[in-house]
């Protein structure tokens, strides 16, 4: 059975989601249907609720990388997108409209008891994700490391 059938629900999962975990300061409702959640940590997602299939979807920006690293961070945001199937159904992805590099996540909550910590536990890999690409972005430099070394830690450390 779908725990979040509907906004509504989708809303009361959040609230008691953001009551379970302390480093989620504050879940702000903007329209029916999406939220900005605000953690400790200064960072921020977005969550909407989508229909079909019924399911939350979480974005975070990450930033834009600099011209001349460029082709480097997006051939690691690549790369992290080949794990996809390690990660769920998280992702990297560039907004079209002002390049800036977007960290999304789709979740399903099937366990209607223990659907809030399963989203509070979603919402904070999330923003431990959006940390790590934050930091990635900012001091990706054109010469030899950058992204692509911290992706290789990343897999050594999943190995």
């Amino acid at each position: 059975m779908n725990a979040i059938p509907s906004p509504d629900a989708a809303a009361r999962c959040l609230v008691a989601a953001a009551e379970h975990a302390e480093a989620m300061e504050a879940v702000v409702e903007l329209s029916p249907g999406t939220w900005f959640v605000h953690f400790e940590t200064g960072g921020e997602c977005l969550v909407e609720w989508a229909e079909s299939p019924q399911r939350l979807v979480i974005t975070a920006g990450v930033g834009q990388p600099r011209e001349d690293v460029q082709a480097k961070v997006h051939a690691s945001c690549l790369s992290f997108n080949t794990l996809w199937s390690e990660l769920g159904a998280m992702r990297l992805a560039r907004d079209d409209e002002d390049g800036h590099l977007l960290l999304i996540n789709d979740i399903q909550l099937d366990d209607a008891e223990a659907a809030h910590v399963l989203l509070a536990n979603t919402l904070l890999r999330h923003e431990g994700m959006r940390l790590f690409w934050t930091m990635l972005v900012e001091n990706a430099e054109a010469g030899d490391g950058g992204p692509s070394k911290a992706l290789d830690m990343m897999a050594l450390q999943r190995a």
